[in-house]
């Protein structure tokens, strides 16, 4: 695979904003953050990744996030945080992402000055600005590093970098923490964030399914998208009663499937509860 004369420009930029830095890089485990965590260990003059461990974010995705810097032989240092400690965020505001991300970045603004490195490094890109992205607010006022926005680099052009370096996370689907999954203004508590994460791990395990998510809302109600694709493996009598079972011994009292399937930001277009 050959890189197009204007990505092979948007790389020699990236390598550029790295060379002879020593480079903190807010590592996920996501496409995302995983190529920046890549070309920072290949460029920079020293990368350290930290990752954010938290009861909102999955145990898969940390697995993951390890298992990349292992087999990529790059420093990784997890930092524990509990937001749902915070009231705050707890009360589940429109700009939670805000509070959060605040939270978390100067603890890791902490770390780097001990530790002295030049700089924190994220891998917000150029189509999240399409998107409702309070926490990017936090990110600019910390004085976080976005180099994917700097160099004008899109999700299309990650994809394509992914794949130009044959990274492993090169199709992974995007997730995202559990308190997205929770519609404003409804407590979030490690009670509702385990019952709707054990919700999707039943459903992605028992299915065989790799995208989805379990919104949610008012009146102990969940509205699940599924890829559309899926929704025809799922829509069968005795799949419906299995799923309905499950949910229920949870402790959902209402279970709904969104038949417009899967999509990004769900709970901001669509905050559907029963009146």
């Amino acid at each position: 695979m050959e890189l197009s004369k204007k990505l092979q420009s948007k790389l020699n930029k990236l390598k550029a904003s790295m060379q002879n830095k020593k480079i903190i890089v807010a590592f996920s485990g996501g496409i995302d953050s995983s190529l920046l965590a890549y070309l920072s260990n290949l460029y920079s003059k020293e990368t350290l990744l930290f990752t954010a461990s938290s009861i909102i974010f999955s145990e898969k995705e940390l697995h993951d996030a390890a298992q990349f810097a292992q087999n990529h032989n790059i420093p990784q240092r997890v930092i524990e945080f509990d937001p749902v400690k915070i009231k705050e965020f707890r009360d589940n505001p429109k700009n939670r992402c805000y509070i959060c991300k605040h939270l978390i970045y100067s603890k890791f603004l902490q770390i780097k000055n001990e530790l002295q490195y030049d700089l924190i490094v994220e891998g917000s890109n150029l189509s999240d600005l399409n998107d409702y992205r309070p926490g990017y607010k936090a990110i600019k006022e910390l004085g976080i590093a976005t180099p994917y926005i700097d160099i004008n680099i899109d999700k299309e052009d990650i994809i394509q970098l992914s794949e130009f370096f044959d990274l492993e996370v090169k199709n992974k689907p995007p997730n995202a923490c559990f308190a997205t999954r929770i519609s404003y203004g409804i407590c979030i508590d490690e009670e509702l964030v385990n019952k709707i994460k054990l919700a999707e791990e039943f459903l992605k395990t028992e299915f065989d399914l790799k995208q989805l998510r379990v919104r949610y809302h008012k009146e102990n109600l969940i509205r699940i998208e599924f890829l559309a694709e899926d929704l025809f493996k799922i829509f069968n009598r005795n799949n419906i009663e299995r799923i309905k079972n499950k949910l229920k011994k949870l402790g959902f009292s209402y279970i709904t499937i969104d038949i417009e399937g899967y999509r990004r930001s769900g709970l901001i277009y669509f905050n559907f509860a029963p009146q």
